[in-house]
């Protein structure tokens, strides 16, 4: 199937906008002599990194936690603060592993026992769309990039290991997450008749729809801010986004 005509994407993001620093989704050009990244000067006794966490709800569809940035640390449940960005009920250290996105790439690189795909590793690995990802030896989890006009991720739970809260899965935001019909969005909500892009731009979470729709009881004309609490409705559809702050799992 074509992409809308209405919605052109540019390093992931509704043209007219710039990816923020460091992500692209063009091509490499010299994938042979790319190096897999040194992650060893990140300073073990930093539990989280700067990951926005959102909690959204699709009426109809389901529940996901989505994290807003570009590094994304797994880990289980601790009483300090604040928790891993994507925190499992699981027994799993408190820094188990974490994901991280470098230009079109997504890395992972294990603190503790970890196999990617039947492979065991020590260090930074490449990560590719419909990975699977053991943790611990029990907790298992799917990695994948549903559409190429977007590079952020989703992690599917493929063990009975989960976040605090009840949720599908946990969408990994690093330019924009495509809500709609298709299989290859981030969310396939079937009972649309359209797509909408969130994105965040200037530090702040927007959508952007062909469809007509309100946020917050306004209409939106082309985007608007999704603000704590927003909830975006239409003629067939109706979401829910609120901000999860740190110190309180997920």
């Amino acid at each position: 199937m074509m992409q809308p005509t209405w919605l052109q994407m540019k390093n992931g993001l509704p043209a007219g906008l710039r990816a923020p620093s460091g992500l692209s989704r063009s091509p490499s050009r010299h994938r042979e002599r790319f190096k897999i990244p040194d992650f060893s000067s990140r300073d073990k006794s930093v539990v989280s990194v700067s990951c926005d966490r959102y909690m959204l709800w699709i009426d109809g569809v389901g529940a996901w936690q989505l994290c807003v940035g570009s590094e994304f640390l797994i880990g289980g449940p601790t009483r300090e603060n604040p928790s891993a960005d994507i925190c499992l009920m699981a027994n799993l250290s408190r820094r188990h592993a974490t994901l991280k996105r470098i230009g079109e790439d997504w890395f992972i690189q294990p603190h503790q026992s970890t196999v990617v795909s039947g492979r065991s590793i020590s260090g930074p690995a490449l990560l590719r769309s419909g990975d699977s990802i053991c943790l611990a030896e029990r907790v298992r989890l799917g990695f994948r990039i549903p559409s190429v006009l977007a590079g952020s991720a989703v992690v599917d739970f493929e063990s009975h290991h989960r976040p605090a809260h009840s949720v599908n899965g946990i969408i990994l935001m690093t330019d924009s997450v495509l809500l709609g019909p298709r299989k290859d969005y981030h969310v396939c909500c079937s009972e649309w008749s359209d797509l909408i892009v969130v994105y965040r731009q200037d530090g702040q979470l927007r959508c952007r729809s062909k469809m007509s729709m309100t946020v917050n009881g306004e209409r939106v004309r082309d985007s608007a801010v999704l603000s704590d609490g927003a909830i975006v409705a239409g003629e067939d559809f109706r979401f829910r986004i609120e901000k999860q702050f740190p110190g309180l799992p997920v």
